[in-house]
């Protein structure tokens, strides 16, 4: 079990960050939904990354120069967005010629209780993000500054990132994500509840389970005598 960790005010995404991603994953599918999990080229800059936190979301484009192209967000929107708690989310659209974010930026948002950034793009600065500490799940890493190349335009939408499955996870704003050494789960807002309160009765299975095969008993029987599916609903 996860060790203890404070989400501030918000109960169940601190409920949330007891379980795991494999947990989570297999409620999601007996419930019915089954492309919940980000693909695994969404990778962590640092080994055993964790975090818990509800989506704050944002998209952009790159830098086009022609009529009727949306006007760019303000330069402070991303501290606006990831108030305490979230998870910013940052759909690029497809852009990968340079970076969405760097180690100032990082900072600033860790330093406003940000509890990670997960982006189909690329960071720079890997190294001084690695030493903050401030979790990052991307796409790859690149020294060129994509300030310069792509910008925001649009702020609490749904965004879409590659899926395990190879069908994109929407990511709604306040849905809720876990990461863990696994991957990454997201939990559409409107069955959260639900989904983590299955989930937490699975893990105490789990728990039972592994107590019982540590006594010696076959794991065949103790599985028959702990169904760890039956309890969870559909959705």
């Amino acid at each position: 079990m996860p060790a203890d960790v404070s989400h501030g005010s918000d109960p169940l995404v601190a409920r949330l960050a007891q379980l795991e991603t494999g947990q989570v994953s297999d409620v999601l599918d007996e419930a019915g939904l089954g492309n919940q999990v980000l693909a695994s080229t969404l990778a962590t800059l640092k080994p055993n990354t964790r975090f818990a936190g509800r989506a704050a979301c944002l998209s952009g484009e790159p830098i086009i120069t022609a009529p009727n192209v949306p006007s760019p967000l303000p330069a402070d929107v991303l501290e606006q967005v990831a108030g305490a708690g979230s998870v910013l989310v940052i759909g690029t659209g497809g852009f990968r010629a340079g970076s969405v974010m760097g180690g100032f930026v990082a900072y600033s948002l860790q330093r406003g209780g940000c509890r990670g950034l997960i982006t189909d793009g690329a960071i720079r600065d890997a190294d001084e993000i690695r030493g903050l500490d401030f979790p990052v799940c991307c796409t790859g890493v690149t020294p060129i500054n994509g300030a310069r190349r792509w910008r925001l335009t649009k702020k609490d939408v749904a965004v879409p990132l590659p899926g395990q499955t190879h069908v994109p996870v929407l990511v709604q704003p306040r849905d809720l994500i876990l990461a863990d050494g696994d991957g990454i789960v997201v939990i559409p807002a409107e069955v959260a509840e639900r989904i983590v309160a299955d989930t937490e009765e699975l893990a105490r299975i789990e728990q039972r389970i592994g107590r019982e095969l540590r006594t010696g008993a076959a794991r065949t029987e103790v599985f028959k005598n702990n169904p760890r599916f039956q309890h969870i609903r559909k959705v």
